[in-house]
């Protein structure tokens, strides 16, 4: 008996299993702690505080992204466009009511009303503030006293984007609003050619559908890197944020954004090409690599100089593979041309370029593009016109501005040039030479002529259509004027609202 009382003294002055002292092994070496968390409690454990990260991250962006529902009053292209399209877009300043989309959701050429709806259901009208002359983005602008407390403001990110990084994107994706998807990026130098002039955009892989257009993209820290503007629905294409941080900027300090081109089409080919076929000298590819390690083997050159903006007395030429810009040495760089003009407004630019294996430097004048926003249009007969724009400058190279459509109603009599019955010169830009043996050279022309063309049934137009074989041609035709009603369209651009004048 007393032996068991010894023992059972002996056993309770040990260390308890459940306590937390480690028990020493049999052999004196490892301390053991029992009942430790598994490996797969803990993999459960991160993975739920990963998710609660993740829904935190997504509950903020919803609160800055809303769903554009477009409605189009005046459209130019009636096989194209829709008379009620969907879009994204997302709150860059509270304050202001600034919302970014892009400038094909916002309408070209288009006389539009547009409505948002935020992250907690609530809705509000929207208006145009700006449309990017050049880049697929726009501005909307959104009274601030109709912005739910809700919202906030989405930061834009200071730091590029890389190949490999880890992006979400949300938006109103197939109209299913404020949809989240991620992807993972794959080229930080594309160029999908969407608007006239190269837009170095980003690729991701991830689901894109009709809807998705102006959603932002974001990095893991919930920044904002980019605008979704294209996709081949298992990826997206952006632009990056920082070709719009400087428009956002001037909109809220009330100041004017001029953006400025150097009347030079830009793209990007093979660095190793341009060696092998002599174009650049083989000593300056460790420069290159030494300064653009991730540049991809992708470079600049001149693809196109354009008469409508001085390219006849530019010293560029074609096929000039372009090293640096005002000293700063561009690789892949194409965003940061636009930078450096921007930095230095209205100022020629001396470019280094590479012809032919030979550096070479020389300036080049930039030029100023007119506002996105058409401020004036014309229907009449079932036809949209309008002036020429720096974009269908750009896109045609033709400097002149006249007065131009690009498409008619069924039933229009303008669908004998638009769209002829035996095809000829269908489809593309049509510029007005005369009609009804008046002179056009702008809407005022076209204005003053109208009313004479309303009291007949028969008038002779003619008009040249644009394109790499411009075509000068001649069409009478036939219609019933007391159908043909013709309505002026003019764009304030103090509060943002078109003004319609019936013309008689």
């Amino acid at each position: 008996m007393k032996r068991l009382f010894l023992l059972c003294l002996l056993m309770l002055s040990l260390p308890s299993l459940y306590g937390s002292t480690p028990v020493t092994s049999l052999y004196g070496c490892t301390p053991i702690t029992p009942l430790t968390e598994t490996k797969t409690q803990k993999e459960d454990k991160d993975q739920k505080a990963d998710e609660s990260v993740q829904k935190e991250l997504f509950n903020l962006a919803r609160r800055g992204v809303v769903a554009i529902d477009v409605t189009a009053h005046v459209i130019v292209n009636q096989l194209i466009n829709e008379k009620l399209w969907h879009g994204t877009g997302f709150i860059v300043d509270v304050g202001k009511g600034l919302v970014v989309t892009n400038a094909h959701i916002a309408g070209d050429i288009a006389v539009c009303t547009y409505r948002v709806k935020f992250g907690n259901g609530k809705t509000a009208e929207a208006r145009i503030e700006y449309i990017d002359a050049a880049y697929d983005f726009a501005i909307l602008s959104v009274e601030p006293k109709d912005i739910p407390d809700y919202c906030i403001a989405l930061k834009c990110s200071e730091t590029p984007i890389n190949i490999n990084s880890s992006i979400f994107a949300m938006g109103n994706s197939g109209c299913n609003e404020f949809s989240t998807y991620p992807g993972c990026v794959f080229d930080t130098e594309s160029i999908l050619w969407l608007k006239p002039l190269a837009e170095q955009s980003f690729q991701f892989s991830g689901l894109t559908v009709g809807g998705a257009s102006g959603s932002p993209v974001f990095n893991n820290s919930g920044e904002v890197v980019g605008v979704l503007y294209g996709g081949k629905i298992v990826s997206g294409a952006a632009l990056p944020i920082s070709y719009i941080v400087p428009v956002i900027k001037a909109i809220k300090n009330g100041q004017k954004f001029s953006r400025y081109f150097s009347g030079l089409i830009l793209n990007y080919t093979s660095l190793q090409d341009a060696v092998d076929a002599e174009a650049i000298p083989i000593d300056a590819v460790a420069e290159y690599e030494k300064e653009f390690p991730k540049a991809n083997n992708k470079i600049v050159f001149i693809n196109d100089k354009l008469t409508a903006f001085g390219g006849d007395k530019s010293p560029a030429m074609a096929g000039d593979i372009i090293w640096a810009v005002n000293g700063v040495l561009i690789g892949a760089d194409l965003k940061k041309i636009d930078e450096i003009i921007h930095e230095n407004p209205g100022k020629n630019l001396m470019f280094t370029v590479f012809r032919d294996g030979v550096k070479k430097e020389y300036e080049v004048p930039v030029h100023e593009l007119s506002p996105g926003v058409k401020k004036r249009i014309l229907v009449f007969a079932g036809v949209t016109f309008f002036e020429t724009t720096d974009d269908l400058k750009i896109s045609s190279g033709k400097g002149e501005t006249r007065v131009c459509v690009i498409d008619s109603e069924p039933g229009s009599p303008f669908a004998a040039m638009t769209s002829p019955s035996d095809g000829r010169y269908s489809g593309g830009v049509f510029i007005i030479v005369s009609i009804d043996g008046k002179e056009i050279l702008s809407l005022d022309d076209l204005w003053a002529v109208i009313p004479s063309l309303l009291k007949k049934k028969v008038f002779t137009v003619h008009f040249n259509k644009l394109g790499c074989d411009p075509q000068k041609c001649s069409v009478i035709m036939r219609y019933n004027p007391e159908f043909a009603n013709a309505t002026f369209y003019k764009f304030d651009q103090e509060d943002k609202k078109w003004s319609a004048t019936p013309i008689k």
